[in-house]
């Protein structure tokens, strides 16, 4: 991180600084201050930071921001209205003293892979950095932007959301100089109320947008398509489906795409050039996404065949997309969350695996689908009957899985509410050879579920 003076967070913020101080390190975590940190305490629903910031001290915070403006302490302290407003408001400050450029991503589903891919893209050509784990809310987006430095030519900032107004103060401290929308889904609908509100929650992103500043927008989705030529800025599109679009591409039978200038104006590839890509990721939605990261590389000006190198280069990881072999099955962990849009893409993936043997579909919950709960969970039933010979799905709305796989016609559907009596009745079922998906909602912990389907130890 660059140092920073207390005076300028005091400009940055609008606070009221008292005393000086030179800081090169940010922290909202009393219990890891780096040396000349400032220590930012965060008010949550269980704890107030500022009741840490004595301990803060003790650790060698070189300066604390507070709203409380009666207390005095015994290194400088800014005083603030809102100290999580004014992370957002020092983050916003410090990305305007590196410069370097910020690609905004967001999207009801595939944004952490569209930011991966995009910082793969980049990385490729430019001295890049990207939001690291889940640091994608208005706490997370602030540490990630405190991440740069002068040296940065641009940040990949991943920005997630579920309530309006989110996106509204992240993107005013990210001021990202391209915005990607990679989807409208049903995330987060019990929220929003419909696929309309996530619509233009989503849409808060272009309120930072920078100056002459792009949106790259997926225009196989109707309702972005239709936004494109009233955003106020301009807009790149990119689809599979919908020809029309700015960028498209071509499939292979083997996995591997070639990426079709439509009418994108760029420096590197030429209106109605093309050139070939492949990836490490299964599914059509991941070409998508794909498709994405390299729009954004021809914006701004790389040259074909380091986006091609880059794409290539990816590989998913942990908890999201992961296929490998083991204990004589393939697996398909794709743990890290869900909705339905995601349960769909998954599913078609795994509808293309059982080459030897059975595809089975084993399917948490999907969380904050609010009134949308029931069809959201009989439509990933209906999608498992279309792609998989079984499902086992867990969770309190297992049931509505099921539903929907019946009305398909799949009679291998059953429902769980004990995630090991789910994992029993799997082992006893699957065979050598099976291609089997775990996906849900993280607070569905499928992971544990296929941990014990392998054998290994997990917690209880």
């Amino acid at each position: 991180m660059e140092r920073f003076t207390l005076a300028q967070a005091e400009a940055w913020t609008k606070g009221e600084a008292r005393g000086e101080a030179v800081l090169n390190a940010v922290s909202t975590d009393s219990r890891h201050i780096p040396a000349d940190a400032l220590f930012v305490p965060i008010r949550g629903d269980k704890y107030d930071g500022h009741d840490f910031i004595a301990k803060a001290i003790d650790n060698g915070a070189g300066a604390i921001v507070s709203h409380r403006r009666s207390e005095e302490y015994r290194v400088p302290a800014l005083y603030v209205e809102n100290t999580s407003q004014a992370l957002l408001d020092l983050a916003g400050g410090y990305r305007e003293l590196c410069g370097g450029k910020v690609v905004g991503v967001t999207g009801s589903v595939g944004k952490t892979t569209t930011k991966e891919l995009t910082y793969a893209v980049l990385a490729e050509g430019f001295r890049a950095q990207k939001t690291e784990g889940n640091l994608n809310n208005e706490i997370g987006l602030p540490l990630t932007l405190f991440r740069m430095t002068r040296e940065t030519e641009v940040m990949v900032a991943e920005m997630g959301m579920n309530h309006f107004g989110e996106l509204s103060r992240m993107t005013m401290a990210a001021r990202p100089d391209i915005a990607v929308i990679t989807n409208i889904g049903t995330s987060h609908i019990e929220f929003l109320g419909s696929r309309e509100g996530i619509l233009q929650a989503k849409l808060e992103i272009l309120e930072g947008l920078k100056p002459g500043g792009c949106a790259v927008l997926c225009g196989d989705e109707p309702l972005l398509w239709e936004k494109r030529s009233s955003l106020g800025c301009r807009a790149v599109t990119y689809g599979i489906e919908n020809k029309a679009c700015d960028l498209t591409c071509r499939m292979a039978a083997d996995g591997s795409f070639t990426i079709i200038n439509n009418s994108l104006s760029c420096k590197t590839l030429p209106v109605n050039g093309s050139f070939a890509a492949k990836l490490s990721l299964p599914g059509a939605h991941n070409v998508l996404n794909a498709l994405a990261a390299a729009a954004v590389g021809l914006v701004l000006g790389e040259a074909p065949e380091r986006i091609a190198r880059g794409l290539a280069s990816y590989e998913a990881s942990g908890m999201r997309q992961n296929i490998y072999e083991q204990n004589g099955f393939r697996i398909f962990a794709d743990c890290y969350n869900a909705s339905p849009d995601a349960m769909e893409a998954a599913l078609a993936v795994l509808g293309r695996m059982g080459d030897t043997g059975s595809r089975i579909a084993v399917l948490g919950s999907m969380l904050e689908l609010g009134d949308y709960a029931e069809e959201g969970h009989r439509r990933a039933g209906r999608a498992a009957a279309e792609n998989a010979d079984a499902l086992y799905a867990y969770g309190p709305d297992a049931d509505a899985m099921v539903r929907g796989a019946r009305e398909q016609g799949m009679a291998a559907a059953f429902a769980f509410a004990d995630q090991n009596e789910l994992v029993r009745e799997l082992v006893k079922a699957a065979r050598t050879g099976d291609a089997l998906l775990f996906k849900g909602s993280r607070g569905m912990k499928m992971e544990r579920a296929l941990g014990l389907f392998l054998g290994e130890d997990v917690e209880e």
